[in-house]
């Protein structure tokens, strides 16, 4: 009779041990789960604007922020890269997924620094040769000066196709982790997969389609764990037009029509919506009107400026995200 009282009191203690391990568990649980969700933010803001940069260079185009530089010896998506790995290993603290996000925003201001400093850094004397540097930056990516001529630097873009896998390497498993549905992640892998060989036999439109087509999932897994969100939303209507700029450099100007009617619909609702999330109404309105603008080009079938909208658009809609 006492082995047998023994051996309930095991029991039962035992029960009590597994129960409060599954609370405590589930309580880190909950607590980390914030935290994921604005790392995974973060990097999704980063997988956009690299894409989004990377469509632009198939027309010699700089478009919104550009992550990376095209010099083999330093580019900017490996230090970004390093920074994404940085950023998981820090989940385990507030402060350092804030620090990893931080980094991934400002990666490529804190470059533009690195690089440019000496430039700043110099006395009055200088202002005239940096005016001329300035001059010569704004007619290298002038859209009307190319005449419709856009060189594509294959090297280049075969560079910053290879990099995004390591890129990618990282973030897939922090969207495992928020439980984000693993076949449109394994989507993802096999259309970067797909591009890499479209870029390899430099097919553009091929390669172009697919890099649209990895934008595209972007909302998706945005959509996963944060439902109708106005970020969600802005993310929405950028990737519409980021399709019609690809569909305009492949010619299909009714798809590109199409793609900037849903923005615009989106775009209505949005500016419908009153909110305290979205806090620079002036710029908000400024991308509704660059939507339209957007269509009128479609309507005039005029790259040139469709490009020069496009660009603008971009960098608008870019300080809201």
């Amino acid at each position: 009779m006492k082995k047998f009282v023994i051996i309930l009191v095991a029991v039962i203690i035992f029960i009590i041990v597994m129960i409060t391990s599954l609370v405590v568990y589930a309580q880190d649980n909950v607590r980390d789960t914030p935290k994921l969700e604005e790392k995974v933010s973060q990097e999704i803001k980063y997988l956009d604007n690299y894409i989004t940069s990377l469509l632009g260079h198939f027309n010699g185009l700089t478009i919104g922020e550009d992550v990376f530089q095209t010099t083999p010896n330093e580019s900017q998506i490996e230090k970004q890269s390093t920074q994404v790995g940085t950023a998981s290993k820090q989940e385990s603290s507030q402060g350092g997924v804030e620090e990893g996000s931080d980094s991934l925003s400002n990666g490529t201001k804190n470059s533009n620094k690195e690089s440019g400093g000496e430039e700043k850094t110099t006395t009055s004397g200088g202002n005239g040769s940096q005016g001329n540097q300035s001059s010569q930056n704004n007619a290298q990516n002038s859209i009307l000066l190319k005449e419709g001529k856009y060189t594509i630097d294959w090297k280049a873009i075969q560079s910053q196709i290879e990099q995004l896998y390591q890129t990618w390497n990282t973030i897939s498993i922090d969207l495992h982790a928020l439980n984000i549905d693993g076949n449109s992640i394994l989507a993802f892998s096999d259309g970067l997969n797909n591009a890499t060989k479209h870029i390899k036999n430099k097919d553009k439109a091929k390669s172009m389609e697919e890099l649209e087509n990895l934008h595209q999932l972007l909302f998706k897994y945005k959509e996963s764990y944060n439902e109708k969100s106005n970020e969600g939303e802005l993310l929405y209507i950028e990737i519409q037009a980021v399709g019609a700029y690809v569909d305009i450099t492949n010619d299909n100007w009714q798809k590109a029509s199409d793609k900037l009617s849903q923005a615009e619909i989106r775009f209505s609702s949005l500016l419908n919506t009153v909110t305290q999330e979205i806090q620079n109404q002036t710029t908000l309105n400024q991308c509704y009107i660059l939507i339209n603008e957007l269509r009128n080009a479609v309507n005039l079938k005029d790259k040139e400026i469709f490009y020069i909208q496009y660009q603008n658009f971009i960098n608008k809609i870019e300080m809201l995200m």
